[in-house]
């Protein structure tokens, strides 16, 4: 297969139009007939990484960018860094089209690290076996480092022209793909996570927020609601409308009353003591604790 596999990928990078759309569905269907095999010979297209920019038209530099994902799938776990490193290369290439195919082709990459920082487990009482645990370190300090680098991009592209309330509304640039990669990436609950394991947390808040999540929770249980403490932590942690908060006292309404001032002031409190996305993962409650009183 690998001599198969460097064929299809040149005609990728050389190919007409006609001759790259059915490489990329020759890709695919290697992948689908003999996926094992594929997976043993994906890092032949470490070979052509670094060629990237000798690809003489800018259509085959796209039908590069996402001939790549079945690679970025069987490759993202073992060689994050490396395909990290090309995503932030091309994802500032002046084409849009160039752009939007490895941003697309690298969801494989958020994929790997939400299933890695975030392992499922069947029972909430199974531990992590070992090597979860390994995987999830790393996980953790991958996702933190990739987040970073796409904010140091941002700050570098950011001209403040588009003055666009949403990224859905800005004009397209570099700057908008690198925010949708960066939205893409810190919606995830594996993300908030991620913040929560590793921001240092003080002794106070955190008892404090302990304590809360003890509350919501059966607060929860007894309004009946189909919502978890997950859905209630990750819709503070996404928080970016005036009216956010009132979707977080929904999640509570049994259309029962008696039960309002009691929710009030349990939101309130979450909202307070637990983590913001737009505040890097820190409570207002450990914001304030940064600036105390003169």
């Amino acid at each position: 297969m690998k001599n198969e596999l460097l064929k299809l990928v040149g005609v990728l990078m050389n190919g007409a139009r006609e001759e790259y759309k059915k490489a990329k569905k020759d890709i695919e269907k290697l992948w689908n007939h003999r996926t094992e095999t594929f997976k043993s010979n994906a890092k032949i297209v470490f070979e052509f990484l670094p060629t990237f920019d000798q690809i003489e038209k800018v259509a085959n530099k796209e039908a590069f960018a996402s001939g790549l994902s079945l690679f970025f799938l069987a490759l993202a776990d073992d060689y994050f860094e490396k395909l990290k490193d090309f995503t932030l290369k091309v994802i500032q290439h002046p084409d849009g089209h160039v752009r939007e195919a490895v941003r697309k082709t690298a969801d494989w990459l958020f994929c790997s690290l939400t299933s890695r920082a975030d392992p499922f487990v069947h029972s909430k009482s199974k531990n992590l076996s070992e090597a979860q645990k390994f995987e999830q370190i790393k996980a953790r300090k991958q996702y933190l480092g990739y987040v970073k680098e796409i904010e140091t991009l941002i700050e570098k592209y950011d001209t403040k022209e588009d003055e666009a309330e949403y990224v859905n509304e800005m004009k397209p640039s570099i700057n908008k793909s690198l925010q949708q990669l960066w939205g893409r990436l810190t919606e995830s609950r594996a993300y908030r996570k991620t913040l929560e394991a590793t921001n240092p947390i003080p002794y106070e808040i955190f008892l404090k927020r302990k304590e809360i999540e003890q509350e919501i929770t059966d607060m929860l249980r007894k309004t009946k609601s189909h919502f978890d403490l997950e859905d209630v932590k990750s819709e503070i942690f996404n928080e970016s409308e005036s009216d956010d908060m009132q979707r977080v006292i929904a999640m509570f309404d049994n259309g029962n009353p008696n039960n309002l001032s009691n929710i009030l002031e349990l939101v309130t409190e979450a909202w307070n003591y637990f983590p913001h996305k737009v505040l890097r993962g820190l409570s207002p409650a450990e914001r304030l604790s940064e600036y105390p009183e003169q």
